[in-house]
């Protein structure tokens, strides 16, 4: 009876398994239709200063045009809210309150100048950003552009099953630190909520060394393939400074 019952447990695992079909992942969001964001940035900085600051961004995503097999996407940052720890001193700014204190204004001087900002981005239906257009206001307030060009994995050129995995060079032309980025790509699952991709990256300096890591999952919509959720947590060590951050995306 106990050998019955292994045997039926590994037929009934086999069969769940065969029964998800290899997927042709290519994006397909609905052209015209808003979407809303929500990134959640976590940051923590171990250096001769550390720094502890959270921040969360409201943004209205637009897939604007579709030409051939590459999307417009127009993103929209609506509101932001940011809490920034420095050597035990806590600061806060909310652009959907008025600012009350001198610090609050401050911070409101510098960071009320990225609402309403626009950020437009080309991206393929393999999940490629071929370009991105990030407003002088956003980069001169130090967002790093890889949180907005990794809205979506990567996708290999043909169907995969799950458990099948995939690689990804992204070379960081004219980055100050960073060479190129070595990504393994892995189709988990399907589930209720949709595709589950697990990723693994490699961080390369200019010399070709190791100096840091990205590891997350994102949760594909099953019929436009396009983020629902993703969680990526990053650690690099940058002259004497080791910073860790954690980006999580939602998409309705």
């Amino acid at each position: 009876m106990k050998r019955l019952l292994i045997t039926c447990f590994a037929l009934c695992m086999s069969l769940s398994t065969f029964a998800q079909e290899a997927v042709d992942f290519k994006l397909n969001p609905e052209v015209g239709k808003p979407l809303q964001l929500n990134m959640l940035i976590k940051t923590d900085i171990d250096g001769p200063q550390s720094v502890i600051m959270d921040m969360n961004m409201k943004m209205e995503l637009h897939p604007s045009k579709k030409e051939d097999e590459n999307f417009r996407l127009e993103n929209v940052i609506k509101a932001i809210k940011i809490d920034i720890n420095a050597d035990m001193n806590t600061v806060s700014y909310n652009s959907e309150t008025v600012s009350t204190d001198e610090t609050t204004k401050m911070l409101g001087e510098q960071f009320s100048k990225i609402v309403d900002q626009k950020i437009s981005a080309v991206i393929t239906d393999k999940g490629k950003t071929i370009d991105i257009d990030l407003p002088s206001s956003i980069s001169s307030n130090g967002f790093d552009p890889s949180a907005f060009t990794n809205i979506s994995p990567s996708f290999p050129d043909k169907a995969v099953a799950p458990g099948e995995s995939w690689d990804n060079i992204n070379e960081m032309d004219d980055h100050p630190f960073l060479s190129k980025i070595e990504t393994v790509s892995t189709y988990s699952e399907e589930n209720t909520e949709g595709y589950v991709i697990n990723v693994a990256s490699k961080m390369l300096d200019l010399s070709g060394n190791e100096i840091g890591t990205v590891s997350g999952n994102y949760t594909l919509d099953k019929e436009t393939h396009f983020t629902k959720t993703s969680a990526l947590k990053t650690s690099v060590e940058i002259q004497g400074a080791k910073i860790m951050k954690e980006v999580e995306v939602t998409i309705e």
